[in-house]
């Protein structure tokens, strides 16, 4: 008897107090931010800075038309919250895609590339 009434003691407790621990759930889409499209040498580049105060950026990735293709890249990060990825020579248009530890995603408006630099 003394044990299910301890028992029965922890659980109320627990219970009083949010049993033990909250949930913080995340909601939120990361946040993507100055985006940039364009060539370095006779190379394409995106680079964008994302952030996601809640989870943690998980991934970002470039959705890529290049020719009558759609192609993923996935952007590496390159210092605190900025992301960059090289992008196929023959890309015409580009959308970001920022998720999080929570899975929420955020996708960009698509961007249209700029030519090659010269000489083509």
């Amino acid at each position: 008897m003394r044990k299910q009434w301890m028992g029965l003691v922890l659980m109320m407790g627990l219970a009083g107090c949010g049993g033990g621990g909250g949930v913080i759930t995340d909601t939120a889409a990361p946040q993507i931010s100055q985006v940039e499209l364009g060539w370095r040498s006779q190379t394409l580049y995106v680079s964008a800075v994302v952030q996601d105060a809640e989870t943690g950026v998980a991934s970002v990735v470039a959705r890529v038309v290049a020719g009558n293709q759609t192609q993923t890249v996935v952007l590496q990060l390159q210092s605190a919250s900025r992301y960059e990825g090289a992008l196929p020579s023959n890309t015409a248009r580009v959308t970001l895609i920022a998720r999080d530890h929570a899975g929420n995603e955020r996708t960009t408006d698509e961007l249209i590339a700029p030519p090659p630099n010269p000489p083509f």
